[in-house]
């Protein structure tokens, strides 16, 4: 195990954008990513605003949709999130964390969503609200929403591990270097709408 995550670490020294070696963080690898995981989840502004490059993290932020909707969105998609954080490792001014999470499996969502999406459209076709768009744009993200919530409400679970890497922040903490595979991973493998 001790290989794999040193092996980790050398890929994120050669490709870390920090020049020089930092000092040593008084924040531990481990607090930072539980840090990050807890503030993605209940939508803190102040860590996901670092991260709005992310789709998934500008996803959550910005799809349209009113307060309500959003809370309920996050509320469900991070129902049943649970985590370890098993292992970390430093090496200079980077870091790895090895995380066991465990999360509702929304990987269907998207194929539902596209069933019912469907069905809407065509048991209303000469309705004049398949024309509105932003009546379509509505009811569309109700249908999501509802087939999130029915997943949350289901149960079922996944288990993965991922590694998330971090670097050096220069301000005594650490920087996730995130990317779309843990997110995608802490939100159960969720598609999303406009992904397809």
């Amino acid at each position: 195990m001790n290989t794999l995550l040193n092996t980790i670490i050398s890929i994120i020294v050669a490709f870390s954008i920090s020049g020089g070696v930092a000092g040593m963080s008084e924040v531990d690898p481990a607090e930072a990513t539980q840090d990050f995981i807890n503030g993605i989840s209940s939508g803190n502004q102040q860590i996901t605003a670092s991260y709005m490059d992310n789709q998934y993290v500008n996803f959550l932020e910005n799809v349209k949709g009113s307060d309500e909707e959003m809370d309920r969105l996050e509320t469900a998609l991070f129902k049943n999130l649970d985590y370890k954080i098993a292992e970390t490792a430093v090496k200079g001014n980077v870091a790895v964390a090895k995380v066991e999470v465990t999360t509702n499996d929304f990987s269907g969502v998207m194929d539902d969503y596209e069933k019912e999406s469907y069905k809407y459209v065509m048991d209303n076709l000469y309705d004049s609200k398949v024309t509105d768009k932003s009546q379509l744009n509505k009811k569309c993200m109700d249908i999501y929403l509802d087939q999130v919530e029915e997943t949350a409400k289901d149960g079922k679970t996944v288990k993965k591990e991922i590694f998330i890497p971090m670097e050096d922040n220069g301000y005594y903490g650490w920087k996730i270097l995130l990317n779309d595979e843990i997110m995608k991973t802490l939100v159960g493998g969720l598609e999303l709408p406009d992904s397809k």
